[in-house]
């Protein structure tokens, strides 16, 4: 089954519990790459510098193109990234960062204690984010003589497309993108309408 859609959050989002004195923050934001999701993370480390520890975990991308990233960030191993980790794959989410930043208040909470409580801040700003489902999209462009324009608009409509950019010269090139799972059936619907006459040509990869 071809995947072209997935959920992940729709803007940045923080909570706040407090657990035996220590505070932790629970802060999620939506990232589009591994390169965006260690700056977004600097970030809210530089805001929370004076911050017993800014722990974190991040997932982006779908399948064999997925990359995910923990850290715990001095506390004990095991117990603050891998928790923050699982909270993101529990809630089937990508193109996200969670970063747990702890304030210590005097009492320790073991090994046990802080891989709960790491989770449960996780889950605690993962819950309270609005998630959306974002549709992967494959850009495309048709080329095509001015009298076949209305075969063209009608397969756009029939299809739900919205034109990107049109260009009118000797022939209209047409610039649009629609959801990948229906890419091979609007290519295969316009091929047939024009009597083989337009061909859809894939512009760019798949993005959403």
């Amino acid at each position: 089954m071809l995947i072209d859609s997935f959920w992940t959050i729709e803007s940045k989002y923080s909570t706040e519990i407090r657990i035996e004195r220590s505070r932790f923050i629970g802060t999620v934001v939506p990232v589009t790459s591994r390169q965006l999701a260690e700056d977004e993370y600097e970030e809210i480390r530089s805001q929370y510098y004076d911050a017993t520890h800014n722990c974190f975990a991040y997932q982006v991308g779908l399948e064999a193109k997925q990359e995910f990233r923990y850290s715990d960030d001095g506390e004990p191993s095991g117990t603050a990234g891998r928790p923050i980790h699982d909270a993101i794959l529990s809630r089937n989410v990508t193109d996200v960062l969670v970063v747990v930043t702890r304030y210590f208040g005097g009492i320790k909470l073991g090994t046990g204690g802080l891989a709960r409580a790491y989770r449960q801040s996780a889950d605690e700003a993962l819950g309270q984010a609005k998630v959306i489902e974002r549709l992967i999209m494959q850009p495309f462009r048709i080329r095509f003589a001015h009298d076949l324009t209305s075969i063209v608009m009608k397969t756009l409509s029939d299809f739900e497309l919205r034109t990107l950019e049109t260009t009118y010269a000797e022939e209209v090139e047409l610039k649009s993108a629609i959801r990948l799972s229906r890419y091979s059936e609007f290519a295969a619907t316009l091929l047939d309408r024009s009597h083989g006459k337009i061909t859809a040509v894939i512009t760019e990869a798949p993005h959403a």
